[in-house]
């Protein structure tokens, strides 16, 4: 979970497709990353565009994420998406029962789903009263 929401992950083993990918340590000076940065956001977080070197020869496709401000570290994100999605729930989604759990930590609007106890996303929304997650 946390390698998928700090430094993205492969979204199948056959696909360069990533998801995830939020961490504020994705920018160009990670010679993993090419970066193209596209707005910064009121709250620090910045909307970007990344392709990531998958360690095996390939590059990743050209993905777009919010990542959390240049301050955070990775340490403060994880355990800030575990504290919101401590949080109550927000809503149930009806065709799985995921969860869906929202706060604001340190100006920055985070998102969380869970499955049961385990999250499975956490990204910061890069706005406040972001529209739901699909889905939702």
């Amino acid at each position: 979970m946390e390698m998928k929401i700090l430094e993205g992950q492969r979204k199948s083993p056959t696909k360069n497709e990533v998801i995830g990918g939020h961490s504020s340590d994705i920018n160009n000076n990670n010679s993993n990353f090419a970066v193209e940065e596209i707005s910064i956001n009121p709250d620090g977080t910045k909307n970007i565009s990344f392709t990531k070197d998958l360690q095996d020869g390939n590059i990743s496709k050209l993905k777009k994420s919010t990542v959390f401000p240049d301050l955070w570290n990775d340490s403060k994100i994880i355990d800030s998406i575990r504290e919101v999605g401590d949080s109550p729930t927000i809503l149930v989604r009806q065709r799985d029962g995921d969860t869906w759990h929202r706060q604001i930590v340190d100006g920055v609007e985070i998102d969380v789903i869970k499955i049961g106890d385990d999250v499975i996303y956490g990204y910061p929304t890069g706005k406040v009263n972001a529209p739901k997650p699909s889905g939702f």
